[in-house]
Parts: C-alpha cells; structure tokens; sequence
C-alpha cells in the first residue's frame, strides 16, 4: 500500500511516496482513504502547502493522484509534484495540472519555488514524525447512540490502522 513519509527540506515538509500500491487502479479504495488522511494531516497541521515527491516511481496509482488532484482543487494552496515520471504525468496533465504548476525534478527545486513565490511555509509541526508514514484514515456515517440515524448525519474520521477487522463487516 502507498505510504506519504514527511521530511524536512530546508524550511519545508515534503511527503515522500514509500511503497507502490498493488492495486494500481482508479478506484483502489487504501489509496481513497491514504486521501483522506493526507487531507486531515494537511488541516491538522495547518499546512498551506503540499509538496508530495513522487521519486521517480514509474507506477503510482490514479485513484491516489485524482483524489489528491481533487484535495488540491478543495483546499487552493500550492501542490507541487517533483519526480514526475511518465503515466503519473499524463494523469496530472489530464487534470490540466500542469498550466497552473511547472513539475519539479526534485523536492528542493520545488521548496525554492515555493520561497520565491512568497508562500507561508509555516504549520503546526507538534506531532508531526518524520520518517514515519502519515495515518489513513476515512470517512463513514456516524449514528445515533439510540441506533437511529438520519440522512443529515454527520461524517467522523476513522483511524484505520487503529481499527480491528474490516469496516464493511460492521
């Protein structure tokens, strides 16, 4: 499964791409939910920023990259991509990514753009683990605690890693 593991360059955090995603599909539902995650980490610490380093993998899986595509156009801060190969590429252009955004050949070349361009590198950085894969996490309809839910309830986040069995079992 795709793994975003935060580093410090400079006086930025980029998220490293750690491990390939087997499934390689648009509609691969861990990298739906690595989304989530990475939009919850990205409010959490209050990042107005995402530099996200492809490493130069050859295969990285479209539901992953249209769903951060779909974070970018939510949020409206600067996503840079640096270690853009070919099939990544294509999909980011697809999304018409690429008039807004150069792609970058390395994570630094991408911070330095980002000093340039004047943009607030600050964030909360109290728990942020560098090294250390971001959590996954997704959404599910909360219920009532008499059982009843309504169609007006409220989504929670669910830490994934921190549930036992399957979600759909429940």
């Amino acid at each position: 499964m795709l793994e975003l593991i935060p580093e410090k360059i400079n006086e930025a955090v980029i998220l490293n791409v750690g491990k390939s995603c087997p499934h390689n599909a648009t509609d691969c539902s861990a990298c739906q939910d690595l989304a989530v995650g990475l939009h919850n980490w990205l409010v959490a610490h209050e990042f107005r920023y995402l530099v996200l380093d492809f490493q130069d993998e050859k295969e990285i899986c479209p539901g992953f990259i249209e769903e951060v595509l779909q974070l970018w156009k939510r949020m409206r801060v600067p996503f840079l991509f640096s270690g853009v190969m070919q099939r990544p590429r294509k999909i980011l252009e697809s999304y018409n990514y690429h008039i807004r955004y150069p792609f970058f050949l390395t994570p630094e070349e991408a911070v330095r753009s980002l000093v340039s361009s004047k943009t607030d590198l600050s964030a909360k950085m109290e728990g942020v683990e560098f090294g250390v894969s971001i959590p996954m996490s997704r959404l599910r309809p909360a219920t009532r605690a008499d059982g009843e839910g309504d169609s007006a309830a409220a989504d929670e986040e669910v830490d994934v890693e921190a549930e036992s069995g399957d979600a759909e079992d429940e």
